[in-house]
């Protein structure tokens, strides 16, 4: 393991394998928001290596009874089928909100610290296979989909979600495998991956700006100033100008085997990437020369489910988890 990288790690105390994860910046703190696959939430304090389990809402089991009206029950519900399968996680109007998703169960926020079900809603074409959040003027955005992106708002003076801002984003003609959403040059942007396409829509006026076709099935997608980058399931990146779709230099074989999460950020002008995948380990690359930085990332027994990038104390890190129930902190500046 290149120690040197190493910047922390910490043990889910429920011994559970780790399905996703978010970091939020909590009063100049790194808070990390993960599930177990026992869909039970938890933050990890970095600095502090404090964990605490953060119990939600009473669940019960969705049965598809019917409500008042007779209806079969895919509108907007109070009580949720827990499958904690993709969680997002923001700071808005005070609150650390989590988003969370599964095959079994749409899209939901929920007040992390306090475990209230903020808004639910129960999907009728699949239940969630990836989701991403932003903040967009005070609001959370949250795009999630199986076949197809939706795009659903969240304002913290309001209890449910913005029935005109819950709309499908169009271009998706088969099953999701992943979805990105940054805010770039004055606009948020979705990156999405629909089979071996990868499509580049504006989330506020829904105009698709992109269709960019590579080869494999695209499991895992990033979006940066510069480029969106797409890794499938060979272990191959692929990297395109975001401006106009050009390639941006040959694929790249990341992995002998499939990538399965994959994060970036910018560092000193660089769009940088974090790679991980099933044979558990992860790799950083600068995508903007197309090189691997230092060697591969190793620690993790199992599978690596979920990656993501932020900042402790100033200093760009990475962070990794997975099969093992560890997640492993790796300092991205050595």
């Amino acid at each position: 393991m290149p120690v040197e990288r190493m910047f922390r790690s910490g043990a889910l105390p429920s011994e559970s394998p780790v399905e996703d994860l978010a970091v939020v910046d909590l009063d100049g703190r790194p808070l990390v928001v993960c599930a177990d696959r026992q869909n039970r939430v938890w933050t990890w304090d970095v600095l502090g290596d404090e964990w605490a389990e953060r119990p939600l809402e009473a669940l019960r089991e969705y049965e598809g009874e019917e409500d008042e009206e007779g209806e079969d029950g895919d509108e907007i519900a109070p009580h949720l089928y827990p499958d904690f399968m993709f969680v997002g996680a923001e700071v808005v109007g005070g609150r650390v909100v989590l988003a969370t998703g599964g095959h079994h169960q749409g899209p939901a926020l929920w007040d992390v610290m306090s475990g209230e079900l903020l808004s639910g809603v129960i999907l009728s074409h699949g239940g969630v296979h990836a989701l991403d959040t932003a903040v967009l003027d005070g609001r959370l955005a949250l795009i999630a989909g199986s076949s197809r992106p939706d795009h659903f708002e969240w304002d913290p003076s309001s209890p449910e979600w913005i029935d005109e801002r819950c709309r499908e984003l169009p271009g998706h003609s088969d099953d999701m495998g992943d979805i990105a959403v940054e805010w770039i040059g004055g606009r948020a942007l979705v990156a999405s991956t629909c089979g071996d396409e990868v499509l580049v829509t504006d989330l506020e006026s829904a105009e698709r700006l992109h269709s960019i076709v590579g080869a494999g099935l695209f499991r895992a997608v990033v979006l940066s100033e510069t480029m969106v980058a797409a890794a499938n399931d060979a272990g191959v990146l692929w990297r395109w100008n975001l401006a106009d779709a050009r390639p941006i230099g040959d694929p790249i074989g990341a992995h002998e085997t499939e990538i399965l999460a994959m994060d970036a950020t910018l560092f000193e002008g660089r769009t940088i990437a974090l790679t991980g995948s099933d044979d558990g380990v992860a790799r950083i690359w600068d995508l903007t020369r197309g090189i691997q930085l230092g060697a591969p990332l190793h620690g993790h027994e199992g599978t690596i489910t979920t990656v993501t990038t932020t900042k402790v104390q100033g200093r760009p890190v990475a962070l990794t988890a997975g099969r093992d129930g560890v997640v492993r902190v790796w300092d991205l500046t050595t």
